[in-house]
């Protein structure tokens, strides 16, 4: 029987980008055995970054369900499963190393501490062959989980893992670097109080410095991008091209060809990271106390690639303001400028 690897991480897209270099390692090492990869429906569009002769995909739910665990259980029962990965930390994935002790399954796990709760608890962590904490509730400055899937891989805790290593295949109409995409997504816009006037200022404010625009939209949001679809489908708005309802692979390659992607935090941000695309982050903070403040620090260290060429911003509702700083950054910033 084949010796099998699992690799669980059922979770949203931008966490499933931050574990990329990792499952990647993983693979690369392990071509000669069978390996399996939990997804969730909702990253399960982006198994094409994964595909390989040696790789079958399993979909599960992100909070396991009863059906799910029923599976899992008698996958480890019936197969030769030599190791796991438990990348995202589900109560439920770090009994099993409980449950199936005397099959000598090597169990490597990313582990949570937060103020107020550990994941899993400390004595089903003894059953781990390896972890690594990512401690939310620390206020210092702490190793992105970027780091944290990697250090489960390698001995060596000083080990710089680099983040951007996809060489994007360069298939699409436009040329390489020829175009800025931004990324309009309407909740967290609206959070700020902007809207559609806000992103045609924007796009007003980009289009001086002579690059054409590439816009996208949150698949979801079908009124706004019919709005879109209207707006700038004009022949006198040619330095714009719209792209409503892209799917997850060809929305991967659009940000893989831009110059710079100018986006709120999150899946875009993270796509274009992982493909070594320069990157204006509108990273978002509602900060009313001290706790808010370590937990969006929190946030930042632990998902904010620290690359040269990735630069973020905490936008203002005052929009103006916000404005400036991306003029700013396009004209006199340090890590990227026009």
């Amino acid at each position: 029987m084949n010796e099998e690897i699992i690799i669980f991480k059922n979770d949203k897209i931008g966490d499933l980008l931050h574990a990329y270099n990792a499952i990647k390692e993983i693979i690369n090492k392990n071509l000669n055995k069978k390996i399996i990869i939990f997804l969730s429906h909702y990253n399960s569009e982006m198994k094409f970054l994964f595909k390989s002769s040696n790789v079958n995909f399993r979909i599960i739910t992100e909070k396991i369900n009863v059906q799910d665990k029923i599976k899992l259980f008698f996958l480890f029962l019936k197969n030769n499963i030599k190791e796991v990965y438990i990348f995202k930390p589900s109560n439920f994935l770090f009994y099993l190393p409980l449950i199936f002790y005397l099959k000598k399954i090597k169990f490597f796990g990313v582990c949570v501490d937060n103020d107020n709760y550990k994941r899993p608890a400390l004595f089903l962590r003894n059953f781990l062959n390896k972890l690594v904490i990512n401690d939310r509730g620390s206020r210092r400055i702490r190793k992105s989980i970027h780091d944290l899937y990697m250090d489960l891989l390698v001995d060596n805790k000083y080990l710089k893992h680099r983040f951007n290593i996809i060489e994007n295949e360069r298939n699409l109409d436009f040329k390489k670097n020829s175009y800025i995409l931004i990324h309009y997504n309407k909740f967290k816009f609206s959070k700020l109080n902007f809207g559609l006037n806000e992103l045609e200022l924007l796009i007003s404010t980009i289009e001086k410095f002579g690059k054409k625009i590439v816009l996208t939209n949150d698949l979801n949001d079908k009124k706004t991008n019919d709005l879109l679809s209207i707006k700038y489908n004009n022949i006198q708005k040619n330095f714009v091209d719209y792209y409503p309802n892209i799917k997850a692979e060809d929305l991967f390659k659009l940000i893989g060809n831009a110059s710079l992607v100018i986006s709120f935090h999150g899946t875009i941000t993270s796509m274009a990271a992982i493909q070594n695309i320069r990157v204006i982050d509108l990273f978002n903070c509602d900060i009313h106390t001290k706790e808010d403040f370590y937990r969006y620090k929190n946030a930042y260290h632990e998902f904010v690639p620290k690359l040269d060429n990735y630069e973020f911003i905490i936008p203002k509702k005052e929009f103006n303001i916000t404005l400036h700083r991306i003029e700013n950054l396009l004209a006199n910033g340090r890590k990227i400028n026009y």
